[in-house]
């Protein structure tokens, strides 16, 4: 009788664990939108995607790479990704990202909007898409890093308008750098884009 109940005990925690678990869902290949460039369909079945439904709303795909000429190949395509305006975060090898606790060695883990749509009380949805952030996108084309809901209409995340909820509205880029298959030496950065470099940090 007191392993069966240990057992039972054993159990709730478990499952009360799965349960502060259950926001963060990763996949392993083969998930992501639509629209990305066809160039690097080779890539899909080398992607963990991570979909994070915590305080932060957004989906992270972590392309890794362990041949350098097919990394400079794809590194054209991959910066069509990143949304205007957004900066590009450099991190050196290897970089785990905190919320999953995946680790990519070399390559680039893309922060995405998420995949997944809103449902409103009314029953209505709202989608983190291009067509749901016209209102908010400026004369520019560029978009906030985060938006929050009111009222069923997306609004920009800052001072004004805090939230237990951010949904990421723009797609930044992280380059995962390794000095062998990513060399900074060895591919172009895009031109009028602010760097982020974190490498240094916590040495």
């Amino acid at each position: 009788m007191r392993s069966r109940k240990f057992f039972f005990a054993f159990f709730a925690v478990l499952f009360t664990a799965s349960l502060s678990l259950a926001s963060i869902i990763i996949w392993q290949k083969g998930k992501w939108p639509g629209p990305w460039p066809k160039q690097l369909e080779p890539y899909r079945q080398q992607t963990v995607v991570v979909d994070a439904g915590n305080d932060i709303r957004e989906t992270i795909f972590e392309l890794s790479f362990d041949n350098r000429e097919k990394f400079e190949q794809a590194w054209p395509e991959i910066l069509k990704l990143k949304s205007k305006g957004s900066p590009l975060i450099l991190e050196k090898s290897p970089s785990k990202y905190d919320l999953s606790g995946t680790v990519l060695k070399s390559g680039v883990r893309i922060l995405w909007p998420s995949t997944e749509p809103v449902k409103m009380n009314d029953g209505s949805i709202l989608r983190t898409s291009p067509v749901e952030f016209s209102s908010i996108t400026s004369h520019s084309g560029e978009l906030p890093e985060y938006v929050v809901e009111k009222d069923g209409k997306w609004i920009p995340y800052d001072e004004q308008n805090l939230s237990d909820v951010r949904h990421r509205a723009r797609a930044d880029i992280i380059l995962i750098t390794d000095a062998n298959i990513v060399d900074l030496n060895r591919i172009p950065l895009p031109p009028d884009t602010f760097i982020i470099d974190r490498r240094f940090d916590n040495q």
